[in-house]
């Protein structure tokens, strides 16, 4: 996903829901020229403004990187689809060089989110704190152990075994090893 893809999908929502620069940014916590800016393409946003500002719309990062990204070969009763990486239109430093890869395409809400998680080494998602969602996560460590923490606790996830985390439960993922780890999350339906 390009930021300048973005920024007109943005724009178009921001439109649709016939709100000023002014409206939004203030709502979001950001100056109106910053927004403006990611709305051209031309600078991205924390990875925390850009869900609040996507919760603010009623959409999410899987059906705006969706839109964005069309189907790479289709035949008839099946598609092909390449994916794209949710996090490379965010800003945090600490996410360069994770990814969080949207596996198919989310067409509602209804749609179940499937997304591959590299993370790099010490790093965390989100960024800061913890996120909760209000549809259950299963996941699967592919290569390496995933740590996924909530508050007061955590759980270690080997790679091999799988896990789930039930809705509205706060949590985080973590990779306190040396080397990248990757992981299968699917949320049954799409909120992230």
């Amino acid at each position: 996903m390009e930021p300048r893809q973005l920024g007109q999908q943005l724009r178009r929502l921001r439109e649709w829901h016939e709100r000023t620069l002014t409206e939004v940014a203030r709502q979001v916590g950001i100056s109106k020229a910053l927004l403006s800016l990611a709305e051209q393409g031309k600078r991205r946003l924390p990875f925390k403004v850009l869900r609040h500002l996507l919760s603010l719309y009623g959409a999410s990062f899987a059906m705006l990187g969706s839109s964005v990204c069309p189907v790479a070969r289709s035949a008839y009763g099946g598609q092909v689809w390449q994916g794209t990486n949710l996090l490379a239109v965010v800003t945090d430093r600490s996410l360069q060089g994770s990814v969080l890869r949207l596996l198919r395409p989310v067409q509602s809400s209804e749609d179940a989110e499937w997304l591959e998680l590299c993370l790099r080494a010490g790093s965390q998602l989100p960024p800061e704190g913890y996120w909760s969602f209000p549809t259950p996560t299963n996941g699967i460590a592919i290569d390496g152990n995933l740590l996924v923490e909530m508050p007061g606790d955590e759980l270690l996830i080997r790679s091999g075994e799988s896990f789930h985390i039930r809705a509205q439960q706060p949590h985080c993922y973590r990779n306190y090893l040396s080397t990248s780890i990757r992981a299968l999350l699917v949320l049954q339906h799409a909120v992230l």
